[in-house]
């Protein structure tokens, strides 16, 4: 399903293609720029703010003062405007996703590749903070990961400017699951300890999947973090400005000792060594083979060759059908594409904790009415697994939802139908279905005691076991 165009050009030369993603801020749109002929990104901001004139003047000093800055790790502001109503702002463009897409394909990243994203991040922020600018925006989603293999920091000047000028709504309207305690307060100050906060809780989400709520420590979740890395997200992530890393310099030089560069390919073998190797190994893999179809029954002595197919015999009675066991969860996220990106992200993990007794909540609809085609929580699986059925409880059953098997959500969530109505405890078999993205799907909430939303206590999904 692909969103309608709101209009076909911006100031006569930026031509809409395709959306590209929501936020809190606004819509991002792939663009063509007919008079320089290429490709740019359009961020169309959302309605209040674009009403703001305080907002825009703002932004145009942040934008102008970005200007300035050297560095190629930030995505470039190319331009700003308005036209009919619409607020717009135009980077540059950059193939590849964002972390956020990153982690919801793939789920937690390598150490090595975290500390390294974090580094490059705080690389740019370091050029970011030497002219006199914050970001105040550091999340997933604007740290884009570039198909030739850099890092790029975008919305450079937008976080700035929402929280200067609109200090009351700035954590609603950056959408930020977890902010430093200055920027929650509206007359709290910030400074390049803010970014290091809010790069500290990036770093965190690569590294456990997951943002941080009231939590410092990757460790809690992923014992295979290392105890000293750990210790530097600990401190970005300290309460008190006072108690984290200076400087975004500093927290870099902390991270780089976990620095891994990407692996190098392997060396071709030259020479007459591969050429006396490779019959060799042929040789061996063919004897193994040969052992092992002797051993399982599958040859026997005989026939021109000294060896041929054993004749397999009927067995008296089928094979029993393979259990179901419950699959293992990787990782789960809440999943909002039609909405503002996030649904009550800091307490998914209850759905899939064991525990029936904690239940994450969708966020609360007033009126009872979601005005968009669903929401809902993404199980990553690790790899593509068959799935066969799921388990599900809730405390306030009643709405209504659809299950997916695939690998994009995305395709997921624009072809579900509506197929359960949630009870207390069910249990379900589904159609056999391959992929490695579970998505539980809610088009309906119910009245659950304090707001009408959906709350899931438990999920499991089961398939074929061994």
């Amino acid at each position: 399903m692909r969103t309608e165009r709101p209009v076909e050009t911006l100031a006569g030369r930026y031509a809409l293609e395709e959306e590209l993603g929501r936020g809190g801020t606004g819509m991002a749109w792939r663009a063509v720029d007919t008079v320089l002929q290429r490709t740019v990104t359009v961020k169309i901001l959302r309605p209040t703010l674009a009403d703001d004139r305080a907002f825009a003047e703002r932004l145009a000093a942040e934008a102008a003062a970005a200007d300035r800055v050297q560095s190629a790790g930030l995505v470039r502001l190319l331009d700003t405007g308005a036209e009919r109503g619409i607020r717009f702002v135009v980077h540059e463009h950059v193939e590849g996703e964002s972390l956020r897409a990153r982690l919801m394909r793939t789920g937690p990243l390598p150490v090595g590749e975290a500390a390294r994203i974090g580094v490059d991040v705080l690389a740019a922020l370091s050029a970011v903070h030497a002219v006199g600018l914050l970001h105040l925006d550091v999340k997933p989603e604007n740290v884009l990961l570039a198909t030739d293999g850099g890092v790029r920091l975008a919305d450079v000047g937008v976080g700035a400017a929402v929280r200067a000028c609109r200090p009351v709504d700035a954590a609603e309207i950056l959408a930020q699951t977890s902010q430093p305690p200055e920027l929650a307060d509206p007359a709290g100050h910030a400074d390049p300890r803010s970014d290091v906060f809010l790069t500290g809780a990036v770093l965190f989400e690569a590294l456990t999947g997951r943002p941080p709520t009231d939590e410092r420590s990757p460790r809690d979740t992923r014992p295979d973090v290392p105890a000293d890395l750990d210790a530097v997200v600990a401190r970005a992530l300290a309460p008190d400005p006072g108690d984290r890393f200076p400087d975004a310099g500093v927290f870099a030089e902390a991270l780089r000792a976990h620095w891994e560069p990407a692996p190098a390919a392997p060396r071709e073998t030259h020479g007459l060594r591969a050429w006396v190797l490779i019959p060799a190994l042929v040789a061996l893999v063919a004897a193994i083979a040969i052992a092992l179809g002797l051993w399982l029954g599958r040859l026997e002595l005989g026939g021109p060759l000294g060896l041929r197919a054993a004749e397999e015999e009927s067995p008296e009675t089928p094979s029993p059908e393979p259990r179901s066991v419950v699959l293992p969860v990787r990782g789960v996220a809440t999943f909002d594409p039609f909405g503002d990106g996030s649904e009550n992200d800091s307490g998914v993990g209850a759905a899939t904790d064991g525990d029936p007794a904690t239940a994450w909540r969708s966020e609360n609809y007033f009126d009872g009415d979601l005005r968009k085609p669903g929401v809902g929580l993404v199980l990553d699986l690790g790899r593509s697994r068959e799935v066969t059925g799921f388990r599900l409880e809730t405390p306030h059953p009643g709405w209504a939802f659809a299950l997916g098997v695939g690998d994009d959500p995305l395709d997921l969530a624009e072809g579900a139908d509506t197929a359960f109505t949630a009870s207390a405890s069910m249990r379900r078999t589904l159609e056999p279905a391959t992929g490695r993205y579970v998505l539980l799907w809610i088009v309906s909430v119910v009245e659950a005691g304090d707001g009408n939303r959906a709350e899931v206590a438990e999920i499991e999904v089961v398939g074929p076991g061994a």
